[in-house]
């Protein structure tokens, strides 16, 4: 059958669109598919000047979904199943070089080179595989250089052929996986992100002699690492895995004697300069802090506890409060709780990490439930202007001495209550009886042209204590009335 390019040729003839006596260059010797250059043997290497290339009407689009311009052709058929690398190193521009499969007409693509990068893919033994070298985006380039080997797998490629992890720290770039592979049975962590079944793993085994907690984190975006118990791939047991997100990665228990099986998967995320690294975890470390140092029987004490090394991995935590009250563990990391007596209490909290570590921490608590009213607030009835009188405050206290307890006292004035005297003074706790807070106030002539004076007396306690019950610390007085100062004639009078 006459080749697309032949009757091509045939049909420009017969139009006149070959002018006689003019020289042109012959294409290459492979420029049409059916007269593809075969490759027999590997590896193989080949330069191609590409300047009278053509295009048939049937070749398929470039990788990059261009029309393949200027196209040359190779096929190989692979002797036995295996990797095999392709590279354009060395051609002129932005060469783009397709491996396909199939007939012509029905060409299916395997993947895509170019420039330069080389592209590695499997061959199936008693296969064909075609080469199609193309233009890309930047135009026609002259030389075109191609080279074809047979590459060796990683060596920890397959589960039977594990890198064995002697001692720890340990740490491994990561592979080329290009040159991996999944075997047929090899599980996969669905679970973690950026994975799917069958896509490429290498593998390592970790054998402890005592029993320990191993860190598991790689460095920058890359694979994800799966954690397996078992002998064989049919049989193992996956016992969770580090996903590209995990930071700050994650840990184990490792029991001593027993074999672990690491697999290392490629992900959508993984980076060429990506590092696995092992090694033993930190200690799980808990504190418990609380909001207030003195809480009283009439208010919550609110806790809460923050987890460090928990490796992105749910930390459950123990709430005993000291007082009888003991919580089930739960990942919650804050608790609330209202004692019913006064007293020093100590809440103690046991948190454990996924993976078996523990830790503790603890905090005292101060439950006094302090209580001071202003029983009374003692005013005269009517004064002068000039007149000192005294004004008294009483405090009732049944609970605590409540050393340096503070009454101040209040006057209303033209701009609102004016503080006009402090006093501090030691209430001892008694059922009846009251401590005295005496202040003296001279009335002044405002006082007289207002006609009247009020009083407001507040009483507080000194940090950190706090009243519990705060409604009775505040009084105000009835009004005082307020006359002018006597004159001499009225005071001859009286």
């Amino acid at each position: 059958m006459p080749s697309w390019r032949s009757i091509a040729v045939v049909a420009a003839l017969a139009l006149g669109m070959i002018t006689p006596g003019v020289a042109h260059a012959a294409p290459p010797a492979n420029d049409d598919f059916d007269a593809s250059t075969p490759i027999t043997s590997l590896p193989f290497t080949t330069q191609v000047d590409r300047t009278e290339a053509t295009r048939a009407l049937d070749d398929p689009k470039n990788c990059v979904q261009w029309p393949a311009e200027g196209s040359v052709w190779f096929h190989h058929t692979a002797a036995e199943d295996g990797i095999y690398r392709v590279t354009t190193d060395g051609s002129d521009l932005d060469v783009k070089l397709s491996v396909l499969s199939g007939t012509r007409g029905e060409l299916q693509s395997v993947g895509c080179s170019g420039p330069g990068g080389p592209f590695t893919f499997r061959m199936t033994a008693g296969q064909t595989y075609y080469f199609m070298a193309a233009d890309g985006y930047d135009g026609r380039g002259a030389t075109f250089k191609m080279s074809l080997q047979r590459m060796a797998p990683v060596a920890n490629d397959d589960f039977a052929n594990a890198q064995q992890v002697t001692s720890l720290p340990f740490s491994a770039p990561q592979p080329d996986f290009t040159l991996a592979s999944a075997e047929p049975d090899e599980p996969w962590t669905p679970a973690c992100t950026g994975v799917r079944e069958g896509t490429p793993t290498v593998w390592y085994t970790y054998t402890p002699t005592t029993t320990q907690w191993v860190h598991g984190q790689i460095n920058n975006s890359g694979p994800v690492l799966g954690v397996y118990e078992g002998s064989s791939l049919t049989d193992l047991r996956n016992l969770g895995c580090v996903n590209p997100s995990y930071y700050d990665g994650r840990s184990f228990q490792f029991v001593a004697g027993r074999t672990y099986r690491l697999q290392l998967q490629y992900s959508f995320f993984s980076a060429d300069n990506a590092t696995l690294r092992l090694s033993e975890a930190a200690p799980l470390q808990t504190s418990l802090s609380r909001v207030f140092d003195e809480r009283s029987i009439f208010q919550d004490v609110n806790l809460s506890v923050y987890h460090q090394n928990q490796y992105n991995q749910p930390v459950s935590t123990e709430w005993d409060f000291g007082d009888g009250t003991v919580l089930p563990p739960s990942t919650d990391t804050a608790k609330s709780h209202r004692y019913t007596k006064d007293g020093s209490y100590t809440v103690t909290v046991k948190a454990t990490s996924e993976d078996g570590r523990t830790a503790t921490s603890s905090s005292p608590v101060v439950v006094k439930t302090h209580d001071v009213g202003i029983a009374k607030l003692a005013t005269p009835g009517s004064a002068r202007a000039g007149d000192q009188k005294p004004v008294n405050v009483q405090v009732s206290n049944t609970r605590y001495l409540e050393k340096g307890t503070t009454v101040t006292l209040y006057k209303w004035g033209e701009y609102g209550w004016q503080s006009i005297g402090t006093l501090s003074l030691d209430v001892p706790a008694h059922p009846i009886r009251k401590v005295t807070f005496p202040f003296s106030y001279t009335f002044t002539a405002e006082d007289a042209v207002r006609g009247k004076a009020n009083f407001r007396a507040t009483v507080s306690l000194p940090y950190p204590a706090f009243d519990a019950l705060p409604l009775d610390n505040e009084a105000i007085s009835t009004a005082t009335t307020v006359r002018p100062a006597a004159t001499a004639a009225s005071a001859t009078a009286n």
